[in-house]
């Protein structure tokens, strides 16, 4: 259950394939936090994100001049999200930028729009989702939802959402960048992304005049997804008492996913990226690997529906590097291991090993040492 601070609910209709709206509802007075029914609206929204069936697609504010009015406008508000006369103000301009939208967009259609502001499990979050009163969500003449036995959740049609803390952090590193730090390009693994889109199923996509009108940009660091995915497949595989002892195997069938991916030139999908790592387990057990994909695509996590595989993580994870003065070492972590591996690691004397010396490297230093006793 969500914690809710702000809430108000607008409406309009629109005729498909016009640009005629009509019957605009702008309201001008939040909504009771207390309302169970509000409460339960938005709690469940929240909850359809990162849930199987419904992946996340993750982005940003756009800032080329394309973004429209909201996330200036949202900037302001973010300054002070107790300020009840911003919150207010800014819905308005949500309200209006998805309008002009749809009214360019022949196939959309009206809605209801819900913007709210809220806490659930510690984070703050800043909500906007358009919805269909018909059949699921139900509200009384002053648009305050009525309480039903259960909300139906498939009426809700799109939602964005912003993680608070990761809007300001973004906006610091970019107050960084500009003033002389470093950038962030797309191999980095630092996350730059607050905004996520609920995109229902591999091939359906968050609609693109909600995107726009929200001023917002689908998208984030290949570095950070390929990361992100390696790391918390094994991480989820770790956290399962039965799935445990398959975890090193799941991030090696990922890995392998994504070089063939990068190979091909082709994206890497996040259902796909789930496949690989459940082909590491016995078929008794894969019934335990199906959290997976809700935990990757998870706000915490960040791994969206599709993403391009990034070499240079791929090598991060893939390879050791080190070096001295005198040596330098670069090989692939498969290739480390116990007896009968190329490369043997001995913790006792913390020795490197290395076997199955190719005939080049055995002529090269014999020829080496031969030398020094002539």
């Amino acid at each position: 259950m969500v914690q809710l601070q702000s809430a108000i609910i607008h409406s309009f209709e629109k005729l498909t394939a016009t640009d005629y709206v009509t019957d605009i509802v702008k309201k001008e007075v939040v909504l009771s936090p207390d309302n169970p029914a509000l409460i339960n609206l938005v709690s469940g929204v929240n909850g359809l994100i990162g849930k199987e069936g419904n992946s996340v697609v993750y982005g940003q504010f756009l800032s080329d001049g394309r973004e429209g009015s909201f996330p200036g406008r949202f900037s302001q508000y973010a300054l002070d999200v107790s300020n009840e006369a911003e919150f207010v103000e800014l819905s308005h301009c949500g309200l209006e930028e998805v309008i002009a939208n749809a009214k360019i967009t022949n196939w959309s259609t009206g809605c209801l729009l819900l913007f709210a502001t809220y806490v659930s499990a510690g984070k703050q979050f800043y909500l906007v989702a358009a919805m269909k009163e018909k059949g699921g969500i139900r509200l009384d003449a002053n648009y305050v939802p009525i309480e039903t036995q259960q909300i139906d959740l498939t009426k809700v049609q799109q939602a964005a959402r912003i993680n608070l803390a990761d809007y300001h952090a973004s906006c610091d590193a970019l107050e960084n960048d500009q003033a002389g730090g470093t950038p962030t390009d797309e191999n980095s693994e630092d996350d730059s992304t607050y905004l996520c889109f609920i995109s229902r199923g591999r091939d359906s996509k968050a609609s693109g005049y909600f995107i726009a009108a929200l001023g917002c940009a689908k998208g984030i660091a290949s570095g950070r997804a390929t990361t992100s995915a390696i790391v918390n497949v094994e991480k989820f595989f770790r956290s399962v008492p039965e799935l445990k002892p398959y975890a090193y195997k799941a991030k090696q069938e990922v890995i392998k996913y994504l070089e063939e991916r990068l190979e091909n030139g082709e994206m890497a999908y996040l259902a796909d990226v789930c496949g690989a790592a459940k082909r590491a387990v016995p078929l008794n057990l894969v019934e335990d690997a199906e959290g997976v994909f809700s935990f990757l695509n998870a706000d915490d996590n960040k791994v969206p529906a599709e993403f391009s595989a990034s070499k240079t993580a791929l090598q991060r994870k893939t390879r050791i590097k080190a070096s001295s003065s005198n040596w330098s070492l670069n090989f692939e972590r498969s290739s480390l291991g116990g007896e009968g591996s190329e490369i043997t690691y001995d913790a006792v004397n913390k020795r490197v090993t290395l076997t199955k010396l190719t005939p080049e490297l055995v002529k090269l230093i014999e020829g080496e040492l031969a030398g020094r006793e002539s």
